[in-house]
């Protein structure tokens, strides 16, 4: 009899387990404001947050949509994880924003400005920014709204760096030999490799923003990239191309 209640149990588990499907959510354009790895912003910038997410279930029942949010946050103290406790609730000042999306998942987009005012993360040590951002959804439908958690946000330390600060950031990132053994085909939009080179790529705008990223293989498709002045970073060295 104890075995069978045993098996009972564990197949009751199993049922709940299987019910609860998890939602999923990111910060899907975060490259595109990395530096270096550090994602940076400048007073004045107009930053477009896109989101990417699916809806989950629970108990069986589908969560429901409510909102997405993103806030600049500040805090007094160095070296300040993303998912710290302890993070002060009052935003930069004009840096949040709710808003919709669809109701069943997919891609949202979002503004907020940088205040032109805002101290930068090198003026002081005991200085932390992140920008906030997650889901606010209703687990199974229910009344109750739960506000991002695990697998339904995507706070990152973020950095406020003068276009001074950012140039520098970017050179020292760049600063390798010459990559003489590849060449931007226009006509194709691809770069071009005369060797076997292989290894991860990265391609910075003049901004020093990481416009794309990847692994080389045999050639690299920039088609996706607007025109302009790009500079290719490899482990053998780097282009500048402009296209």
């Amino acid at each position: 009899m104890k075995k069978i209640t045993q098996i009972l149990l564990l197949f009751t588990c199993a049922i709940s387990f299987a019910q609860i499907v998890p939602p999923t959510y990111s910060w899907s354009n975060k490259a595109d404001y990395e530096i270096n790895g550090e994602v940076t912003f400048k007073p004045g910038d107009m930053i477009s947050v896109e989101i990417t997410y699916t809806l989950g279930s629970t108990d069986g029942n589908a969560d429901t949509f409510n909102f997405v949010l993103i806030s600049l946050q500040d805090e007094a103290e160095a070296n300040k994880g993303a998912l710290d406790s302890g993070w002060s609730n009052t935003p930069v000042e004009g840096t949040t924003s709710k808003f919709p999306g669809p109701g069943t998942g997919g891609v949202t987009t979002a503004s907020i400005t940088i205040p032109e005012s805002i101290a930068l993360s090198s003026s002081t040590t005991d200085l932390t920014y992140r920008l906030l951002n997650y889901m606010a959804y209703n687990k199974g439908g229910g009344s109750e709204i739960t506000y991002g958690g695990p697998n339904a946000g995507d706070p990152t330390i973020v950095y406020i760096r003068t276009q001074e600060e950012i140039n520098s950031l970017s050179t020292k990132s760049i600063n390798k030999s010459k990559l003489t053994t590849a060449h931007y085909d226009a006509n194709n939009d691809v770069i071009v490799f005369d060797n076997n080179i292989k290894g991860a790529f990265k391609i910075y705008d003049i901004l020093g923003r990481t416009a794309s990223a990847g692994n080389i293989e045999n050639t690299i498709d920039v088609s996706s990239l607007i025109s302009g002045i790009y500079i290719l970073t490899t482990e053998q060295g780097v282009l500048k191309f402009v296209k």
